[in-house]
């Protein structure tokens, strides 16, 4: 920087311009009618460097003389380059409240300047980008737009202006594929792809454009075949491009899609929507999970929310379903809400209106051939996929193909097999989300839907429904010939006006209740999940009391991390504790859409926990439920919540304790009595059965005849009792922990975590680990005298 041509600036300026204490408002105004209108060039130019000169230093710089940039600006006056890079020079020694504003000044200098003038300043609008990247005094729109502005005046330098010119701003990956790309296009298109891109980075703050901007993207690509093609290269690069790596707050990170390019990227989504071209869906769905930045995630959502034809709710739900990130839940839910507004349906009838089928046919089967092999993929009556391979007249079911089948075919079954793999998965976990709805279906549109649906099917062939029919309710399992079954035995074949819902136990007595778990484990009917099994949690007269709130499972204590993971699986978001402003305590969310609310579940860092930034365990706390969002927020009392949310939110809840409590640590005992948490544990580890051990302990009075223990195993109160050759066996249903004779001393047995253990044929439901630690530790102490783990021996003497 030029100290004599500064002080020159400031000589000129202090002739016509009050001393810094004294540009007050009154000042500013009387500058700017009275005195701005008699100055030549040279001295707007060194009024404006003087304004430029306050602002960087902030000393007597009041605020109100930031009107007069503008007012100068409009003057247009004939800046040399000289006076240019002192402007860049004066915002490199600006603090961080006053850069952004010197930058636009000395950009807007900059911008009068001929290309050929600019030349030699493009280091100076190169090392600006970063001083912009750094800065975080205003909204990250108002330094996109001038980062922009500061890219065009380099790319623009020397008089180059090809049509990526201070659009794309080539750094990170997607930006290097993309101006290859545009080389390559001809240069009759250039004003074209120029105006797309402009058009694009004129997209509005949110998520979604204006009526306007929608109604001129399509005007921009009516009748250009050629620009919808670049359009697809562009957006497809954004996902197949390789990454690069960029440099943001100090830090470097490989990237597709960089902060800088995420406008323009989120603009071209919404004119590929306005195009409707058909590769569209395939293209969002391959492109959202290589991005980063929120503003293209949330436009991959959108654009499938305004597109909501079928394909499009498809690729919806199947992104609803891959993630468990609260905010990208969010901007799911509002796409579905946008789609089932447009429809005229509420979000959950829109889904289940666009299941697809896969291809499979009314048998659930999908044949597909090539030359003489064939597969064939179909779901098996426990919604299992298989494949099977038919060559020479010969049908194998080996999961191996055939060496006929080819790379390409086996490929192509490979691809199918993991689509339909996925869409099973998926449909099981929305038929659990409709227990919490109030939902009925007419009996024809609920067949159509479910029952002969070659997918849903599978899973609906196998869950109770209430039906009702002139008057007459009833609860049964369909046949495909339209008969529901009772739990009795006897059938029913409703009539055509009948109306079907999906059966939960909260609304049912418990004779009813036992009549069906009776039946089921009597017919060995292995549910989907667990819906005549599942537990009951209503409200309690301690509820009642405290009115707004549940007490049942707080002052537990939990590992925080895996009730963290566990809470994000069941879809609760969640603050992250830690040592940080708002860290200490957390509220776990679920919300229940079809019925406006919310369940909070309050949880802390446990007291030796407090200001750590690792949290090891945390506490629980109170449960409640909200309606509303915001200010608008309010607490809704207990009574009022619906009976089937109440239950699955306290699920949910119950699930987290029984869990990831630290009671269910076969290994916490070794710790020693002065453990201050050795009381609790040995209270619940040792303590009364809750909704979920009941539960348990009813599947075990069943199972234990059908098992070869069954002469050495029974159930005792809270127990499983097994009969071993070296000692007796208690192991409680709820937590797995095991006393062992003589004295009721505690045996440490670490399970495995496997689905179902050896030796037991079925369980009625899925998804209950505990069951299959508490059967796998009673057949292996059945047998004690075969155990070889030198860690067990050891305990047992």
């Amino acid at each position: 920087m030029s100290a004599e041509a500064l002080a020159g600036h400031r000589d000129r300026a202090a002739r016509v311009l009050p001393d810094a204490p004294g540009l007050d408002a009154a000042a500013v105004e009387h500058f700017h009618h009275r005195v701005l209108p008699d100055l030549d060039d040279e001295a707007v130019r060194s009024v404006t460097i003087a304004l430029a000169e306050r602002a960087s230093s902030e000393r007597g710089w009041a605020w109100e003389a930031a009107r007069l940039f503008p007012a100068l600006a409009a003057r247009r006056p004939a800046w040399t380059a000289a006076d240019i890079e002192l402007l860049f020079d004066l915002a490199h020694q600006a603090s961080e409240n006053s850069v952004v504003t010197v930058l636009r000044v000395a950009t807007g200098a900059a911008e009068a300047l001929s290309p050929a003038d600019r030349g030699p300043l493009v280091e100076r609008f190169r090392g600006a980008w970063k001083l912009v990247d750094a800065s975080t005094s205003r909204e990250a729109g108002e330094r996109a737009q001038l980062l922009r502005r500061l890219v065009l005046l380099a790319d623009t330098a020397y008089g180059g202006a090809p049509a990526w010119a201070g659009r794309i701003r080539v750094e990170d990956g997607w930006s290097r594929a993309a101006v290859q790309r545009l080389a390559a296009t001809p240069g009759a298109d250039t004003e074209a792809v120029a105006a797309l891109l402009d058009h694009a980075l004129n997209l509005t703050s949110g998520p979604r454009p204006t009526k306007a901007w929608l109604r001129r993207a399509d005007e921009l690509l009516d009748d250009r075949p050629g620009l919808v093609a670049l359009l697809h290269d562009l957006l497809r690069l954004a996902h197949t491009c390789e990454p690069a790596m960029i440099e943001r707050w100090y830090s470097d990170y490989r990237v597709r899609v960089g902060p800088d390019n995420t406008d323009v990227v989120r603009g071209l989504l919404w004119a590929a929507q306005v195009s409707g071209e058909p590769w569209l869906v395939p293209l969002v769905l391959a492109l959202e999970p290589t991005l980063h930045e929120p503003k293209p995630i949330n436009a991959c959502y959108a654009v499938l929310g305004r597109r909501a034809d079928a394909d499009a709710i498809a690729a919806l739900v199947r992104l609803q379903r891959a993630t468990r990130d609260r905010g990208k839940l969010k901007q799911i839910a509002a796409a579905l809400d946008e789609a089932a507004a447009s429809a005229g349906v509420s979000r959950s009838e829109l889904t289940e209106l666009t299941i697809p089928d896969c291809g499979l046919d009314r048998q659930r089967q999908r044949r597909i051939e090539a030359g003489d092999v064939t597969a064939v993929l179909c779901i098996d009556d426990r919604a299992r996929v298989r494949v099977t391979w038919e060559h020479d007249g010969t049908t194998t079911t080996t999961a191996k193909p055939p060496a006929a089948a080819g790379a390409q075919l086996t490929a192509e079954v490979r691809r199918a097999t993991t689509e339909l793999k996925k869409t099973v998965a998926g449909e099981r976990e929305r038929l659990e989300d409709l227990l919490v709805e109030e939902r009925e279906w007419p009996l024809p549109t609920w067949r159509q839907r479910y029952l002969e649906h070659p997918v849903t099917g599978s899973l609906a062939g196998r869950l109770l429904w209430t039906v009702t029919d002139d008057g007459r309710r009833c609860t049964g399992l369909p046949d495909a010939d339209g008969h529901f079954t009772l739990a009795g035995g006897d059938t029913f074949e409703p009539g055509a006006d009948a109306r079907v819902r999906l059966w939960h136990p909260v609304d049912a007595d418990p004779q009813e209740v036992h009549a069906w778990r009776s039946y089921i484990l009597a017919h060995e009917l292995a549910q989907p999940f667990k819906q005549a099994f599942r537990e009951v949690y209503l409200l309690t007269p301690a509820e009642e009391g405290t009115r707004v709130h549940s007490n049942r499972f707080a002052a537990h204590v939990l590992r925080y991390h895996q009730a963290y993971a566990l809470m994000k699986e069941r879809r609760w978001g969640s603050n992250y504790l830690g040592g940080w402003d708002g860290g200490y305590s957390g509220e776990a969310k679920r919300e229940f859409p079809a019925s406006g609310l919310t369940a909070v579940f309050h949880h802390e860092q446990a007291d030796d926990d407090g200001g750590r930034d690792a949290v090891q365990f945390c506490t629980t706390d109170r449960v409640r439920f909200e309606r509303g969002r915001g200010r608008a927020r309010q607490d809704v009392p207990l009574a009022e919540v619906p009976a089937r949310v109440f239950a699955e939110a306290m699920r949910d809840v119950d699930l987290f304790v029984r869990v990831t409590s630290i009671a269910t640590d076969p290994t916490w005992a070794d710790r020693g009595t002065d453990d201050a948490r050795l009381g609790y544990w040995r209270s619940f580890a040792f303590g009364e059965l809750t909704a979920n051990g009941q539960v348990r302990r009813q599947v075990l009075e069943h199972l234990l005849p059908k098992l070869k223990i069954r002469d050495r195993a029974r159930l005792d109160g809270h127990y499983l009792v097994v009969e071993g050759r070296r000692h007796t066996y208690r192991i409680h249903i709820g937590s797995g922990n095991i006393l062992m004779s003589p004295n009721d001393r505690y045996l440490c047995i670490v399970p495995s975590g496997t689905a179902k253990p050896a030796g037991v044929r079925f369980v009625p439901f899925e998804g209950d680990l505990m069951l299959s630690v508490v059967l796998s530790k009673a057949l292996l102490l059945a047998d004690d005298h075969k155990i070889t783990d030198p860690s067990i021996l050891s305990q047992l003497g």
